[in-house]
């Protein structure tokens, strides 16, 4: 009897300190203008009602709001969706090149300061990802939503060997796949080293698994070849100007790609030349100090002659990415925004941001760079049921934005209220602070 008490009392205990169901909270956004994520005009003075975790209701003036809801008057702001990243490393330091592993809560705080209330991340050690998605998803720890890839699936040479599940042979595909499906990833991500041949096999043993595979191939993203081996989608655009061919065949076999120009757009220095931007709140109110002092230092480095060659090379890139944006979009290819942060000026957060501009500097318009980053996003996933728009029973992910990002897509930088799943977000308490942790970035550890 007394071996048996004790288990009783601790269990008596731990339900004294789980927490109490409370009431469901019932908020209203009067007077909004409300740009879906569909691509559809925007919707004037308009009222978004939230129950619980969803939309309840929205429209012009047929919304009953109940006696005792949370009442937000937002004249003069837009609600969107809130915004998916759906290429992020959650592992990764400042550079790119390093790991800041310790730092993940100031990734998350800062993926949720900027609006960003889901990712994809792209690339992690397979504990770390996994816990973290757990810890997210029971409110353990605050920050965006997080669906995972876990290890890269690599050839026998990895260039990212701590975040690599290296294979060589057909006969390691089942048990891998067996074992990325017990863990639940949501993807899996072929990487670069990856023979042809191994990225049939794993595709398909994947598809019977019921997951879809993306690649990082480097100079073959958008290769025709690998579209027909069995993949689902891109993890970056093609940095070369891809055939009118080869548009349609993607176009044919319904493969996505997510859009990473920010991380092209690194490659060229372009947006170290002024760092005026690490002024917007952004970056300056969720950024620990460090990474700012050593991205100051890198950007003001002088440039060796082959380093300079090399940028040029980069920019000519960039621009074919770009260009390849548009024509995937009109030929009706599916395209999510993601950022691969993070890179030097490719913030966890902000970069979203600079991304969706990115996107409208190659030619969408602001409409269509935000589906990019809501309704597109979550079709990857195949979460389009459960959210991405505003519309009645998905979940409550909506921003309210102080302007017309529909018009001008810089307004979005201009966020002045944060939901997610129905939750009030009190941006205050992501905002990097004295009594938050500042871990310098780790030399000699490759991430992502």
């Amino acid at each position: 009897m007394k071996m048996l008490a004790r288990p009783i009392l601790i269990g008596l205990l731990l339900t004294a300190f789980l927490p109490t169901s409370a009431p469901t909270q019932v908020i209203a956004l009067t007077h909004v203008r409300i740009v879906d994520g569909t691509g559809a005009s925007a919707v004037d003075d308009a009222t978004i009602l939230v129950e619980g975790r969803t939309i309840k209701a929205l429209g012009r003036s047929d919304v009953n709001i109940p006696t005792g809801a949370k009442v937000i008057d937002a004249k003069g702001k837009t609600a969107i969706p809130g915004l998916a990243d759906m290429h992020v490393h959650l592992l990764g330091g400042w550079d790119g090149e390093h790991t800041d592993i310790l730092g993940y809560q100031n990734y998350l705080n800062s993926l949720l300061f900027s609006g960003v209330t889901t990712v994809l991340d792209t690339g992690n050690v397979p504990p770390l990802i996994l816990q973290l998605r757990e810890a997210v998803a029971s409110g353990a720890v605050m920050g965006p939503r997080i669906y995972c890839v876990g290890p890269l699936v690599e050839g026998l040479d990895p260039i990212w060997s701590p975040i690599s599940f290296v294979i060589g042979s057909k006969y390691q595909v089942p048990s891998l796949i067996a074992r990325l499906k017990d863990q639940r990833v949501d993807l899996v991500k072929l990487y670069i080293g990856l023979s042809d041949s191994l990225v049939w096999e794993v595709s398909a043993e994947a598809k019977k698994q019921n997951l879809r595979t993306i690649i990082d191939a480097g100079p073959r993203n958008g290769s025709t070849d690998l579209m027909d081996g069995g993949i689902a989608g891109f993890a970056h655009l093609p940095f070369y100007r891809i055939s009118d061919d080869s548009v349609q065949h993607a176009k044919a076999k319904g493969i996505f790609f997510i859009s990473t120009l920010i991380v092209q757009e690194f490659l060229t220095r372009r947006r170290l030349r002024d760092l005026q931007f690490l002024k917007d709140p952004l970056i300056a109110d969720a950024t620990p100090p460090s990474q700012l002092r050593e991205l100051r230092e890198y950007a003001q480095k002088p440039l060796k002659p082959t380093e300079e060659e090399q940028y040029k090379s980069a920019l000519a890139e960039f621009q074919h990415a770009e260009t390849n944006v548009k024509r995937l979009w009109d030929a009706g290819v599916l395209i999510a925004a993601g950022t691969d942060a993070p890179y030097p000026g490719d913030f966890q957060g902000e970069g979203l941001h600079h991304e969706l501009e990115l996107l409208v500097e190659s030619g969408l318009t602001p409409l269509q760079a935000i589906s990019a980053a809501t309704k597109n996003a979550a079709a990857i996933v195949n979460a389009s049921q459960e959210w991405g728009t505003l519309e009645v029973s998905k979940l409550a992910n909506i921003l309210l934005i102080d302007g017309m990002p529909d018009q001008n897509i810089h307004d979005m930088h201009r966020i002045t209220v944060i939901i997610k799943q129905g939750e009030i977000i009190d941006r205050e308490k992501l905002k990097f602070s004295s009594s938050s942790k500042d871990f310098v970035t780790v030399r000699g550890a490759q991430s992502n």
